[in-house]
C-alpha cells in the first residue's frame, strides 16, 4: 500500500473496548473491533502508548520500551493484534516516545547512581546538584547522584541525552560528542525492536524536540538525518508521522508526513478550531482569517508536496479538546468534506465519529484538562457501559451523559456523522485525484475552493448562497439547483 492511501484511526488504547472486564480497554479488546475499523474504511491505526509505564501522563513516561503494559496485555497479545490487523489489510504505527523516559525506569536509575556507568550519559544531567538555570527544567536532590536531570517539561520525564546546539554551561554535551551516541543507538534499539515484530512505523512523540537549544532546529534535523540514514535501508517501508507542525523543517529531516496540530499557528486550527488564542470563532463557525488560512494551507502543503511527502490532517487526538465541543453536526460535515479531500494522510481520533463530546474532569493518569477528551467509546447503549466493558464496578475513565448515541445506532442512521465519514473515505478511495499531488487553493468571497484535478471542493463560509459547477459528490447538505447555502460544503466533479 502506498503511503499516500494511508487512512489512519487514533486509538487510545484505556478507552477503546475492554475485553478482560477490569474496566480498561486493552490490546485484545482493539483487536476484536478490527473490522469496525475496517468498515469505517480506515486502513492504518495509530495506538497510543501501551508500553509499561507509571502513567502519571497517560503513557507518555514509559518505564519499559521494550514491554507492555500488563493492563493491556502482553507482548504476545500485540503480536496477535498485528497479525490480524495485517490480515485485514491495516497497517498498525506505535508511538515512539525518544526525548524521555520515566524516572522509574530501569535506564534512568541506573543513570542515576554516583557510580559511572553505561547509563550515565543516556540521560541529561549537570556536573552539580548545585547547578540552576532560569531558562532550563533541571531538578535536584532526589537521588545520590551529585547532579540535577532535565525534563522536558513534567518532572518525572527525564530528558534523553541527544545534547545540544548552543552550549552555555560547561556540563552540557554539544549533539556532535561521541558520549551522545549512546542515546541515538538506544533509540535504533528501540525502532528495531518493534519494526522486527511487524509494526508498520511510528508517530514520533516531540519530534522537534531531540538537541536542546537548537533555535532554528538545524542540529534536530541532522540528528533525524543520521536516523534515517540507518533505519530507512534497514526498513525501507516504515512509515513515520512527526509531532512537529513545521512541515518545511520536518519533512527536509526524513520524516514521511507532518501532523498539523491543534495549534493557533496553522491553517486546521483556524479552520475547525479557533481564529485567535482568545478562542475566536473558527472559519467554520465565522471567522474572517480565511486569507492567512489560504496562504498557510499553501505553504504548508508545497512543503510536502514538492518532496513527495505528505500532511497528516486530524480530526482531534488525545492532548485536545474534542472537535464536536465546537462544531454541531452540519459543520462537522464540512470539515470532513474538507478532511477527506486534501493530500496527505487523514488521522481520525476514536469516538469522533460518533460525535462524542468532552467537558472538565478530575485529572487521571496526568491527563489534567485532556483526560476529558479519552473517554470510553460508545459501542451500544444497552447498558451503563454502553459495550465498552461487562466490569461490575466502575469503568477507569467515566462516562459523560451527553456522549449517547452509539455506534449500534448510528450505524442504522443514514445520515449519522459515522456513515457520513464512512462515504467521504470511500470517495476518497475511488477519486485517485483526492490523493494526488494536484492543489489549487483560493477564497472567493469567504467560499474556500480546492481544486483536486477532476475534483473540486467548495466551503462556504460566507453568508450568501453560492453558484457553482460541476456534478455533485457528495455535500454536507441537501443542495438545489448547484446553489450553495452559506455554511455548507460540496465536493463537485468538474
Amino acid at each position: 500500500m502506498e503511503k499516500k492511501n494511508l487512512i489512519f484511526y487514533e486509538i487510545y488504547p484505556t478507552s477503546f473496548y475492554d475485553s478482560n472486564n477490569d474496566g480498561i480497554g486493552d490490546l485484545k479488546g482493539i483487536e476484536q473491533k478490527l473490522d469496525y475499523i475496517k468498515d469505517l474504511g480506515c486502513n492504518a491505526i495509530w495506538i497510543n502508548p501501551f508500553f509499561k509505564s507509571p502513567f502519571k501522563d497517560g503513557g507518555y513516561d514509559v518505564e519499559d520500551f521494550f514491554d507492555v503494559d500488563p493492563k493491556f496485555g502482553t507482548i504476545e497479545d500485540f503480536k496477535s493484534l498485528l497479525r490480524s490487523a495485517h490480515e485485514k489489510g491495516i497497517k498498525i504505527i506505535n508511538d515512539l516516545v525518544i526525548g524521555h523516559a520515566s524516572i522509574y525506569s530501569k535506564i534512568f536509575l541506573e543513570s542515576a547512581k554516583p557510580e559511572r556507568n553505561e547509563f550515565s550519559d543516556l540521560f541529561i544531567w549537570t556536573d552539580s546538584v548545585w547547578e540552576n538555570s532560569k531558562e532550563l527544567r533541571l531538578i535536584s536532590g532526589l537521588y545520590d547522584r551529585d547532579a540535577c536531570f532535565m525534563v522536558n517539561f513534567f518532572s518525572h520525564q527525564a530528558a534523553f541525552n541527544l545534547g545540544f546546539n548552543e552550549i552555555k554551561y560547561p556540563w552540557q554535551m554539544s549533539y556532535k560528542d561521541k558520549r551522545t551516541l549512546k542515546t541515538r543507538e538506544f533509540i535504533l534499539k528501540i525502532m528495531r525492536f518493534w519494526l522486527d515484530l511487524g509494526v508498520d512505523g511510528f508517530r514520533v512523540d516531540m519530534a522537534d524536540c531531540l538537541v536542546k537549544q537548537d533555535k532554528d532546529l538545524l542540529a534536530t534535523i541532522e540528528t533525524w538525518k543520521w536516523f534515517f540514514s540507518i533505519i530507512r535501508k534497514e526498513y525501507p517501508n516504515a512509515y513515520f508521522v512527526s509531532e512537529w507542525d513545521w512541515p518545511e523543517k520536518s519533512l527536509e529531516a526524513g520524516f514521511d508526513a507532518d501532523f498539523v496540530l491543534d495549534c493557533n499557528l496553522n491553517f486546521y486550527h483556524h479552520v475547525a478550531r479557533s481564529s485567535e488564542v482568545s478562542g475566536g470563532p473558527s472559519l467554520l463557525n465565522g471567522a474572517d482569517d480565511i486569507d492567512f488560512i489560504v496562504n498557510d494551507m499553501k505553504e504548508r502543503f508545497s512543503s510536502a508536496l514538492k518532496r513527495d511527502k505528505h500532511i497528516a490532517l486530524i480530526s482531534g487526538n488525545h492532548d485536545c479538546e474534542r472537535i464536536s465541543n465546537l462544531l454541531d453536526v452540519d459543520r462537522l460535515k464540512m470539515f470532513y468534506i474538507f478532511m477527506y479531500s486534501m493530500p496527505g494522510n487523514p488521522f481520525l481520533y476514536y469516538g469522533d465519529e460518533l460525535m462524542m463530546r468532552s467537558k472538565p474532569l478530575v485529572s487521571k493518569d496526568g491527563g489534567y484538562q485532556r483526560t476529558s477528551s479519552r473517554t470510553p467509546m460508545i459501542w451500544d447503549n444497552n447498558d451503563k457501559n454502553h459495550g465498552f466493558s461487562n466490569t461490575k464496578g466502575e469503568t477507569y475513565l467515566p462516562f459523560f451523559d451527553m456522549n449517547t448515541l452509539s455506534v449500534e445506532d448510528a450505524k442504522k442512521d443514514p445520515t449519522s456523522l459515522l456513515n457520513f465519514i464512512k462515504k467521504m473515505i470511500r470517495i476518497r478511495k475511488e477519486n485517485s485525484d483526492l490523493t494526488s499531488s494536484l492543489l489549487e487553493i483560493r477564497n472567493d468571497n469567504r467560499v474556500l475552493i480546492i481544486e483536486r484535478g477532476s475534483l473540486t471542493i467548495y466551503l462556504n463560509c460566507s453568508k450568501e448562497d453560492y453558484i457553482f459547477d460541476g456534478e455533485i459528490i457528495i455535500s454536507s447538505k441537501d443542495i438545489i439547483n448547484n446553489t450553495l447555502p452559506p455554511f455548507t460544503a460540496v465536493l463537485v466533479k468538474n
